[in-house]
Formats: structure tokens, C-alpha cells, sequence
């Protein structure tokens, strides 16, 4: 296989950090993007011996596949059956066994190697190590008893992610929770459909009645126990496959179920409605989970009601549809089940996204730019300064929250109120006569001349020395409002040159500051600093 260009850069860029002094790097791609194909030619040109292990037992053998594409001959650390599977797709797949037996690179699942014995002498001699998803490693896991093993001075590790952000807010770097030294990024997901690496998207959210009782448990995510309740005690069987026959019937698509119970109904809701179906776990027997992906790929079967699995490493570039039925608080695994549907297929079109339990609204756009960091993140969900999506009530697309009508169908929403800034998401055209007047009534004070605040201080009873500090406080407090209004023309400035009308600024403005623009041209000296810092580092 031929390298995109980017992949070259990538790949450079993860030599470069080592050759400064990283141990192990972590490299950031998203999902589609080529990992793995990186993964295996840095371990092709490896001089030594070589471990890449896999998050699960099902994708040995798509790794496995990818160092055969490669010309990697290699060993795996599995089943005596699951060997021979292998061996047979690699022939299938490539017209040649890269197995061997006697190869210093080893491909193997965690729980396998972690369970393995007799690999001492091996562990020792492996200088190079790859943990494919590599944000499930911190320390003390099964993923860092893994790595244990590798005892050579020398030893250096790669951790490939789409997301290097755990729903725990566990950071990766070693000065956090992790292992990694250094973190590399490659292109970002809108470059790479932009560039046709990717296929762009549509999403719909579809309502449904599933609700998440309890609260969350330490991991970060809903417990699988929480998520088949919430499964059982709604419709989302129904809904899931109703949405399907509306929106995509015909297409080629995966389910995301939150348990086995509720995809076996969901396979069987489709069928009933002569879509076939199958549902795979991660309890499927290895030889009917490939022939059900090879059916797929037939388009024998048109639907794939997936529980946890086909969301990591998993490479379907036939897939059309995805539908989102598990609600998930983790970033990782909401990108990478969005990545599932976004590789590119001759007359494709946009990949439709069908989401029926907020996970668009909870995480934002894939492509969505974010700040990445090996830090430990304090608290949970989307961070702050972003704004949301809403999902319109007349065409169920999500769009973002700012505008004052649905772009795709025109729609407004109705507001909660009138009487307060939050009621209208801050736009101010929207509040009433009564509390805009008390809005700018405030601001009308803070811009009172020094001499006029003293009066109306005195006026009010205060003492004489106590209004001469209050005056001084009242300037102090007009110097901050001086700077930071600067920095709120330049910020309003630069998204009225994007195209938004001042309704949408003020909305924009709301979400990512929370306060609205009367309000923030009020604030005291402190809170006015905050605010102009944060505002100042979004410009």
C-alpha cells in the first residue's frame, strides 16, 4: 500500500518526537484517518523484536491483516482456532500467510498477553510496542501490565487514538495518569473530507423515550447494567427501526445497542420488517462474526446491530448508516462509532447518522475542533466555552444553538420566557421591555462619570469617605470594562466577517460565555478580567 501524504508527515512527526528525547508518544489520528496503516509500517522497518496489542481478541485479526498488507510476517498470541481463522484470511485477503510462528513481532489482544505464560525471554527482547486505541492505557490497568513486560532499556512505545481523552478525565501523559511523553497530531477530520479522505455526513436526532436513571459511576460512563434498564423500560427497539425505514432504508447501516437483550429484539424488529439483520457481540463465536461481515459486505445483510464491537479498530468502508441506540458520556467511543460510517465507497454520498439518544448533542460535531492534551481534565462532558446544538422539532436535524431558526427547514423554536437573558439564550431582541431596560440600566451606572457615582453615592447616605473609596473602586471598574469591551468589539467584530448577524452574535456570545452581552458590559474590575482573558484567548 501506497502512504497519503499526510501519513508520511504523520509518521515523521512521531520519529521527530522520539528522536527528542520521547519514550513513548502518543499519535493522534481520527478514525479513518490510516493508523493503523502507519502502525504497521513502523513496525515492518522495526529492527527487533515487536508487540502490537489490540483492545479486543475480535481485532487481532484485522491488525493481523494490516502488518500482512505490509509484507510483516509475524506471531500471534491466540487461540490455536483463532490462528488458523487468520491464516485462512490472509489468504483470502491477500493470496499469502504472514503468519510465523518464529517472527520476533507478536500481534495479540490485552487479555491474552496479560494471561499468557512461557513469553518471558520474548518480553524481554521487545524493543518496541504498540497499544492500538492507545487511550485505554493508564497506569495500573491491564493495558500497563501489558506493557510491563517489555523490560528492555531501550524499549519505546506508540499509543495511536482518535481521542486522547478518557470519559474518567484520566490524562495520558506520564506527568498525568499515563505513559506517554509526547503527543503527535495529523490533519484534522474536516481537512481529511475536505480532502476525500473521509466522507462528509448528515445527521438526524429522531426522539425517543429512553431515559438514564442513576447517577454516573466512576469510569465516566453509563453502567451497562443502567443502560439495559433504560433499554427495557422503553421504545427504542421500535423507534431505532422506524427511523430506518424513513430515513435510509435500503442503506447499508450499523445499530449501536447498549446489551445483548436489546440487540437480539432489534435484530429481530428488523427482520420482522424485511430488513435482514444480524446481531454481533463481543460474545459472538469468531467464525460466525466474519461470515456475517463478509454477508454484510455482500449487502446480504443490510443492517448490523452491534454490541461493543465495531466501534474500536474495526474498518467497514461499505457502511452507510449508523444509528446511535446506546447513550455514551465518552468522547472516545462516540467518535469512533461516528468514524465507522465516514469511510469513503465509489458513490457513497454523505454517511447519515441517525441518533436517537443525544449523543450528537451531548459531544458536538466529530469534526468539531478540539484542544487535545495528555493532562488529567477535571470534571466531565463537553468542556466549556463550546456551543451546543439543538435539534429541530420540525426536521430533527441538530444545528447550532446561536441561530435564530432551523437552516434546514426554517424552523424557530419558541422560547421558554421572556423575563431573563437565559430564557432567550441571550438574545436580547427576543427579552422583554421591562427586563432590557434593568439590563441596561446597569450599564448605565458602571458608565457613570467619577463625579456623578460620588454624588449619587452621597446622595444615598453614604459617608463621605466611604464614597470617595467607593469612586476609586468605580474607576478601577471602568478600566477593566474599558479593556475588556475592546476585546468583545474585536470578538463580535470577527463574527460579523464570518456572516452572523447581530442577533446570532449575541446568541454566540451567551453560549460560549454565559452571560449575555448587557450583562458582561456591567460586570465589576475581577469578573470583568476573567471574562476579557477568556475572550482574548478565543480570538
Amino acid at each position: 500500500m501506497e502512504a497519503r501524504p499526510y501519513q508520511d508527515q504523520f509518521d515523521a512527526d512521531i520519529e521527530h518526537a522520539y528522536n527528542h528525547g520521547a519514550r513513548n508518544v502518543l499519535a493522534r489520528l481520527d478514525t479513518g484517518g490510516g493508523k493503523t496503516f502507519v502502525v504497521a509500517r513502523r513496525h515492518q522497518r522495526h529492527q527487533g523484536a515487536s508487540a502490537i496489542i489490540a483492545h479486543r481478541q475480535e481485532l487481532v485479526g484485522q491488525l493481523s491483516l494490516a502488518m500482512g498488507r505490509n509484507g510483516v510476517r509475524h506471531s500471534l498470541i491466540a487461540s490455536e482456532a483463532n490462528r488458523r481463522a487468520i491464516a485462512r484470511e490472509h489468504m483470502e485477503a491477500l493470496g499469502a500467510c504472514f503468519y510465523d510462528p518464529s517472527s520476533p513481532h507478536v500481534v495479540a489482544s490485552v487479555d491474552t498477553l496479560v494471561r499468557a505464560e512461557g513469553l518471558d525471554a520474548w518480553a524481554k527482547q521487545v524493543t518496541f510496542w504498540t497499544v492500538d486505541e492507545g487511550h485505554h492505557l493508564v497506569v495500573d490497568n491491564k493495558w500497563h501490565t501489558a506493557i510491563s513486560k517489555f523490560t528492555h532499556p531501550l524499549c519505546r512505545g506508540l499509543l495511536p487514538t482518535a481521542t486522547p481523552m478518557r470519559a474518567d478525565g484520566k490524562g495520558l501523559g506520564r506527568h498525568a495518569d499515563g505513559v506517554a511523553d509526547a503527543m503527535v497530531q495529523g490533519p484534522p477530520m474536516r481537512w481529511l473530507i475536505e480532502q476525500g479522505y473521509l466522507t462528509d455526513y448528515d445527521i438526524v436526532c429522531p426522539t425517543t423515550d429512553m431515559k438514564l436513571l442513576g447517577d454516573l459511576p466512576a469510569s465516566g460512563d453509563w453502567s451497562p447494567k443502567q443502560l439495559r434498564e433504560a433499554a427495557r423500560n422503553s421504545k427504542i427497539v421500535g423507534d431505532v427501526v422506524k427511523s430506518y425505514l424513513k430515513f435510509a432504508a435500503g442503506r447499508l447501516g450499523i445499530t449501536f445497542a447498549p446489551d445483548v437483550e436489546t440487540a437480539v429484539s432489534m435484530a429481530a424488529a428488523y427482520n420482522a420488517q424485511g430488513v435482514r439483520a444480524e446481531a454481533l457481540s463481543g460474545k459472538t463465536d469468531g467464525g460466525v462474526r466474519r461470515a456475517v461481515l463478509k454477508q454484510f459486505a455482500a449487502r446480504q445483510i443490510h443492517q448490523i446491530v452491534a454490541v461493543d464491537i465495531i466501534s474500536e479498530g474495526f474498518d467497514l468502508p461499505a457502511l452507510e448508516v449508523a444509528s446511535f441506540a446506546r447513550p455514551t458520556q465518552s468522547l472516545a467511543l462516540y467518535m469512533q462509532q461516528f468514524g465507522r460510517a465516514l469511510r469513503p465507497l465509489p458513490g457513497k454520498g454523505n454517511a447519515l447518522i441517525i441518533d436517537h439518544v443525544g449523543n450528537v448533542v451531548r459531544h458536538l460535531a466529530p469534526d468539531k475542533p478540539r484542544a487535545w492534551t495528555l493532562d488529567r481534565r477535571e470534571g466531565r462532558g463537553k468542556s466549556s466555552g463550546s456551543i451546543p446544538l439543538r435539534v429541530c422539532v420540525g426536521c430533527y436535524r441538530p444545528y447550532e444553538a446561536y441561530r435564530v431558526e432551523c437552516p434546514f427547514c426554517g424552523k424557530a423554536p419558541e422560547p421558554a420566557g421572556r423575563s431573563s437573558p437565559r430564557q432567550v439564550d441571550g438574545d436580547l431582541v427576543m427579552l422583554d421591555a421591562e427586563t432590557l431596560a434593568a439590563l441596561r440600566g446597569e450599564v448605565a451606572r458602571l458608565d457613570q462619570p467619577a463625579g456623578d457615582f460620588g454624588r449619587a453615592e452621597l446622595a444615598r447616605g453614604v459617608p463621605p469617605i466611604g464614597a470617595s473609596a467607593a469612586m476609586k473602586r468605580h474607576g478601577v471598574d471602568q478600566a477593566a470594562q474599558a479593556t475588556l469591551r475592546e476585546a468583545m468589539a474585536l470578538w463580535c467584530g470577527k463574527h460579523h466577517a464570518a456572516g452572523l448577524t447581530d442577533r446570532e452574535i449575541q446568541r454566540a456570545w451567551y453560549f460560549m460565555y454565559q452571560v449575555d452581552i448587557l450583562s458582561a458590559q456591567a460586570l465589576r474590575h475581577v469578573e470583568a478580567a476573567e471574562l476579557e482573558e477568556k475572550v482574548r484567548a478565543a480570538l
